[in-house]
C-alpha cells in the first residue's frame, strides 16, 4: 500500500512538472503581467540602485557631520574644521591622476577615501568594508550634475622612472633641486632651499636668464587663495605634512597632474623644454621624478614631532640618552627581587 502510494507521489508530481513545461498553468496560478518587471514587483532592484543606497546610507553615517545632507560641505561640524570639508557640489578634487581642473577617476576618489588626507578632519576609512567604500564613491557623484555631463578625461602620463634602477638617488635628488628652483621656480610659493646666487647658477644650467630680484621671504612659504576663497597653507616641506602623502610616485601624480583649485599647475604639460645651445631637451618629463625625489628627500628632514629624549611615559620622561636608564615600574621590581634575594641569602646563613 505504502509503495503504491508512493508512486502515485511521484506520478502526480511529474505530471505537473509536464503541465508546467507545456504552459498548462491553471489560471489562478498565472503571473500577473508585468509581474517579471523587478521594478513593479519590489523583490528585486539594480545593482547600481542598491549600491548608491548603500553609499547613501553610509554617507548619512560617516560623512554627513562634516560634508553636510546637502554635500556642500557646509555640515554641523564645518564652522570649526579648518581645512573646511570639501564641497562635492562643486566635484572639485585636489588629488587626482587627471590633470588639474578635471574629474577624477572612482579609484581616485577610492583612494582617498582610503588612505584620508594628512593635516584635515578626512580620515582614511580603511576600516570600512571595501564594498561599502566604493558604494560611497558612487554617491558622492550623485552631488554634482558634472560626472553626467563630462567624459572621463585622460589620464596624465606616466613616464618611465629615469632613477628606479639607481641604488644611490642622490643624483636624482640633485637633479630635481636643479629643477625645483630654476625651470618650474617652485619657491614662487613653497620656499627656496637654496640661497639668490645659487638660484641663479641653477637658472643659467637650464638656460634662463638671471633674475635681479627676489621675492621677500624667500625661505618661507606663501599663502594663497584658492578657487573656492579659502586661505591655502603652501607646505614647507621639511615642516609641514603632505595631505596626499609624501611617497615618491605620489609626489610624481600630484607634481605632473597638478592640483585642482590651487595655484599648482600641471606640470606634465609644461615641463619639456628644448635647448637652443644643443640638440636635445633642458629638462624633459623624466625631470618630475627627480622632483618628486628631492621632494621626498626634504619631507626626511622634518624634525620628529618629538625629540627621542621627550617621549613621555604617564608623567615620567624616557632619559634614553642614558644607557642605565629603566621604567620606574621596571625599577622597583627589580629592587623589590633583589631585596627578597639578600633576606633569602640571609636566612640561609642563620640556619
Amino acid at each position: 500500500m505504502l509503495r503504491t502510494l508512493q508512486r502515485r507521489g511521484l506520478f502526480g508530481l511529474c505530471a505537473g512538472l509536464v503541465a508546467l513545461t507545456c504552459g498548462c498553468v491553471p489560471d489562478d496560478r498565472k503571473p500577473v503581467p508585468g509581474s517579471d518587471d523587478p521594478a513593479n514587483t519590489g523583490y528585486q532592484i539594480g545593482v547600481d540602485e542598491t549600491l548608491l543606497e548603500e553609499g547613501r546610507q553610509a554617507y548619512a553615517t560617516y560623512c554627513v557631520g562634516c560634508h553636510g545632507e546637502k554635500g556642500d560641505g557646509l555640515g554641523k561640524a564645518a564652522s570649526v574644521l579648518h581645512p573646511k570639508p570639501r564641497d562635492l557640489t562643486t566635484a572639485n578634487f585636489k588629488f587626482s591622476s587627471r590633470r588639474s581642473g578635471e574629474l577624477p577617476t572612482d579609484e581616485d576618489l577610492f583612494g582617498t577615501l582610503t588612505n584620508g588626507l594628512t593635516g584635515t578632519s578626512m580620515p582614511p576609512w580603511k576600516l570600512l568594508p571595501v564594498r561599502e567604500r566604493w558604494a560611497l564613491v558612487h554617491y558622492i557623484k550623485t552631488f554634482s550634475d558634472k560626472w553626467q555631463r563630462y567624459s572621463p578625461a585622460p589620464a596624465i602620463p606616466i613616464v618611465e622612472d629615469p632613477h628606479a634602477v639607481d641604488t644611490d638617488k642622490s643624483a636624482a635628488i640633485r637633479r630635481g633641486e636643479i629643477v625645483y628652483h630654476g625651470m618650474a621656480q617652485c619657491w614662487t610659493c613653497h620656499p627656496a632651499y637654496v640661497d639668490e646666487a645659487t638660484i641663479n647658477d641653477y637658472h643659467e644650467k637650464l638656460e634662463l636668464p638671471r633674475r635681479e630680484f627676489f621675492r621677500e621671504n624667500l625661505h618661507n612659504s606663501v599663502s594663497r587663495l584658492s578657487s573656492e576663497d579659502q586661505l591655502v597653507y603652501v607646505p614647507d616641506f621639511k615642516r609641514d605634512r603632505l595631505r596626499a602623502g609624501n611617497e615618491v610616485r605620489t609626489l610624481y601624480r600630484s607634481i605632473s597632474a597638478g592640483i585642482t583649485g590651487t595655484a599648482m599647475p600641471t606640470w606634465v604639460d609644461s615641463i619639456e623644454i628644448e635647448s637652443e645651445k644643443a640638440d636635445g631637451l633642458v629638462t624633459s618629463r623624466g625631470d618630475l621624478w627627480a622632483l618628486a625625489y628631492f621632494v621626498h628627500d626634504l619631507t626626511t628632514q622634518r624634525p620628529a614631532v618629538y625629540a627621542e629624549a621627550d617621549i613621555v611615559v604617564r608623567d615620567r620622561r624616557m632619559n634614553t640618552g642614558d644607557p642605565n636608564w629603566e621604567p620606574e615600574q621596571a625599577k622597583l621590581e627589580r629592587e623589590a627581587a633583589g631585596a627578597g634575594s639578600d633576606d633569602e641569602e640571609e636566612e640561609e646563613e642563620e640556619e
